[in-house]
């Protein structure tokens, strides 16, 4: 299916390695004039050069001002305002894992909430003025499947990604009729480099591959496969979010799509 996504510009945030990485991949597989975000230039230039990207935007979002330059250094490198928006960058600031709710220190919950929360709203701030004045744009708000199913514990990280999904729905609603959508996708567990890292320190073995990582993991109960029997992968997730930036998405707005393999166990 063509997705009609040939020349849009788009920003993907957290995109030098991981989840966002594929997603920066299919999207520019697509045709889509990408910018790929991260802190560290050298990675973040490797998987430009890699997908044919329109460049990097190298920044930390934890502050107002860094993300005003990461979105400047966005328009510069794509010529233009920024159509399609994939705020992906964040991820458990603090890896309490192991910690009831009421055993986490205050501080670690508004640090996930400035992780995962405000990163988002700063660049929507930022983008979604010109998304409106074109009369065309796409946010994409990439969460978790904990934010609608928490576990017992982390619930820091789950509270930031519910607070997103929130956020999500309310700037939905407020964009109402002016071309512009705003959606969440929830992931799973997916396999990145950072599960393959904790498997391997787990097991002691730093000649495990993703797959046999994965599949002791399972083994032990750390985590249950979901129904779909194996677990994600970036290009899983990927796939989904070129769909939500495509022109053909126009009528999906203020939704959460998960992409879990039937992880959650609910109708929505």
């Amino acid at each position: 299916m063509d997705l009609s996504l040939g020349g849009r510009r788009a920003l993907v945030t957290g995109s030098s390695s991981g989840i966002g990485e594929g997603i920066a991949r299919m999207l520019a597989a697509e045709g889509a004039r990408v910018v790929v975000h991260g802190r560290n230039r050298d990675r973040a230039e490797g998987v430009a050069a890699a997908i044919g990207a329109a460049g990097v935007a190298i920044g930390d979002l934890s502050s107002d001002a860094g993300a005003v330059a990461v979105h400047d250094a966005a328009r510069e490198a794509l010529g233009g305002a920024i159509d399609i928006l994939v705020n992906n960058a964040g991820g458990s600031s603090t890896g309490n894992t192991s910690k009831a709710p009421i055993d986490i220190p205050v501080a670690d919950w508004v640090s996930n909430y400035h992780a995962n929360m405000l990163p988002a709203v700063r660049l929507c701030r930022l983008a979604v003025p010109d998304m409106v004045a074109a009369g065309w744009g796409r946010v994409i708000n990439v969460s978790s499947a904990v934010a609608v199913q928490p576990n017992n514990l982390g619930a820091d990280y789950s509270g930031a990604k519910a607070a997103l999904n929130n956020f999500t729905v309310s700037l939905a609603g407020s964009l109402k009729g002016v071309g512009v959508t705003a959606n969440i996708v929830s992931p799973g567990i997916i396999m990145v480099d950072g599960l393959l890292r904790f498997g391997r320190r787990k097991f002691g073995d730093a000649t495990l591959s993703i797959e046999q990582v994965t599949q002791r993991l399972a083994a032990e109960k750390v985590f249950d496969l979901p129904p779909a029997g194996r677990l994600g992968t970036p290009e899983d997730l990927a796939a989904v979010v070129c769909l939500l930036a495509s022109p053909l998405s126009g009528f999906v707005t203020g939704a959460n799509y998960r992409v879990d393999g039937g992880q959650v166990r609910s109708l929505n």
